[in-house]
């Protein structure tokens, strides 16, 4: 081989020529985090702006909005497209290749235990938070406070809640129809069954066409998920100056709300700290804040897209990259936890009712507390993990304790609503955290041996080792571009 066939030389020769470029995209590729931040403060300045115009026709403002949000709407959508797929495939291959290097079962187990102490914890420090700021929140009488950009919810009992939302969505009727609806607990679990059911097909000591197919479909996704995920600080920008824009009084929004939103922060505060800290200290005798700063960049793109799911590969990628977690493990846990991890939401669930609660003069006691703590522990499993899918539970949380049986928006519910945009992006930063921790400690708690990592390694292999290299440095080369 000479020196310019070596794929090594080819590579290094690529990078050095590509190193020089100042063009504007090349600083995004190297400074993703500084573009966001620039991009996030641009889009704040454009919607505060936005805010304050008053045209004489409303509908060229409306118009303006809608058409700057495009390019943020266009980006979910996008990602919501590919990463369901991604999410199924990646699940039946991380299920496959843990049955067979034998860590399925105190993975999954693990996963669960973990998983569930934090939701709960999530619920008890929500309630810990709201204790303390109770005393200053107000009642408030003001009809006209209800009507700040409120819309229509369903009354949806609590019992429904958890019926509908957890076991009825978990088995799906039509799996087909779980793709089409975006029903991430039912593609989940088809995914689930599916990899376990093709596990036999490893046994035999090859790799089946189908197996085959599914990593080559893995790559495929993963490389537009890359393209798509490299438009993030355009999407920021175009969310954050459409969801700020729409205020109509920026000052009188916060002013009202702005105990909730410190009762919150307490709360996510005291769970990021304590829990998952606390855990990730306790269970892996290590300094968490060697971990958690390779987990920056999935905690920004989820603050970016206010969604678990959206963020699920950045999650994987982060984790990954840490050095600390194998690759078939964060494949697992972060999607899961995608789905059943919502700890932002339990938080927000028992913060905003009962602040909505007091806001409406009605009596809280400890009950309430007890009830709140069971419905966002149980609710927040079925909350989808899309943006702004939490405000239908509150208002579920609210007419179970306060017997609002109309189901009637209840007096400021419109202040929630307008700045759920805002409390959605701290709410998914809050599951994300999670789910990245919860990866790192099953990661130590559950370790693979040598041999379970060489049996790993020959299952990812590739029938045709050269293919496998070129599609790499395909790869490599269609990102650079």
């Amino acid at each position: 081989m000479t020196i310019q066939d070596d794929p090594k030389t080819q590579n290094e020769s690529e990078e050095t020529e590509e190193k020089p470029t100042n063009c504007f995209c090349g600083f995004m590729k190297n400074h993703q985090i500084l573009s966001i931040f620039i991009f996030v403060a641009i889009g704040v300045a454009i919607g505060v702006g936005l805010s304050y115009w008053q045209p004489e026709d409303s509908a060229s403002k409306d118009l303006a909005i809608q058409w700057i949000g495009l390019p943020g709407d266009l980006f979910f959508r996008s990602l919501v497209c590919f990463v369901i797929p991604l999410v199924f495939v990646t699940i039946i291959i991380s299920v496959s290749d843990m049955l067979s290097v034998g860590n399925a079962t105190s993975i999954g187990f693990t996963v669960i235990g973990l998983y569930i102490t934090t939701t709960i914890c999530a619920a008890f420090f929500g309630t810990m938070s709201t204790l303390i700021f109770k005393p200053f929140y107000k009642a408030e009488t003001d009809p006209e406070s209800a009507d700040v950009g409120t819309k229509e919810f369903a009354e949806v009992s609590l019992s429904d809640t958890v019926y509908n939302g957890i076991f009825m969505d978990i088995v799906p009727k039509n799996i087909f129809a779980a793709f089409t609806e975006g029903n991430f607990t039912a593609i989940l679990f088809f995914a689930i069954v599916f990899g376990v059911a093709l596990f036999p097909e490893l046994k035999k000591g090859q790799e089946s066409r189908l197996m085959q197919v599914l990593k080559e479909l893995d790559k495929v996704f993963q490389r537009v998920i890359r393209w798509i995920i490299f438009l993030t600080p355009y999407a920021v920008l175009s969310l954050i100056a459409a969801n700020i824009g729409k205020q109509a009084n920026l000052s009188k929004t916060f002013a009202n709300i702005g105990l909730l939103m410190a009762t919150s922060f307490l709360a996510w505060g005291m769970q990021v700290l304590f829990v998952y800290f606390g855990l990730y200290a306790l269970l892996t005798k290590s300094n968490p804040f060697k971990y958690l700063v390779h987990i920056v960049p999935a905690q920004l793109f989820a603050f970016s897209t206010a969604s678990s799911a959206a963020t699920i590969p950045k999650s994987i990628e982060s984790c990954v990259d840490s050095g600390m977690v194998p690759d078939v493990i964060a494949r697992f846990v972060i999607p899961l936890g995608a789905v059943v991890n919502m700890d932002g939401g339990a938080v927000y669930f028992v913060t905003a009712t009962i602040w909505l609660g007091v806001l409406n003069g009605q009596e809280i006691t400890a009950s309430d507390f007890i009830i709140l703590i069971i419905i966002a522990t149980l609710g927040s499993v079925g909350t989808a993990p899309v943006p702004s899918a939490s405000l239908v539970l509150i208002m579920t949380a609210y007419n179970t304790l306060f017997g609002a049986a109309d189901g009637s928006v209840p007096n400021g519910f419109g202040y929630i609503f307008a700045i759920d945009w805002f409390m959605d992006r701290m709410r998914t930063v809050t599951n994300v955290t999670g789910d990245c921790i919860v990866t790192g400690i099953v990661a130590h708690r559950c370790p693979m041996d040598d041999q379970e990592a060489n049996n790993l390694g020959a299952l990812n292999q590739t029938a045709d080792g050269k293919t496998a290299l070129g599609n790499d440095e395909m790869e490599e080369v269609d990102m650079d571009v």
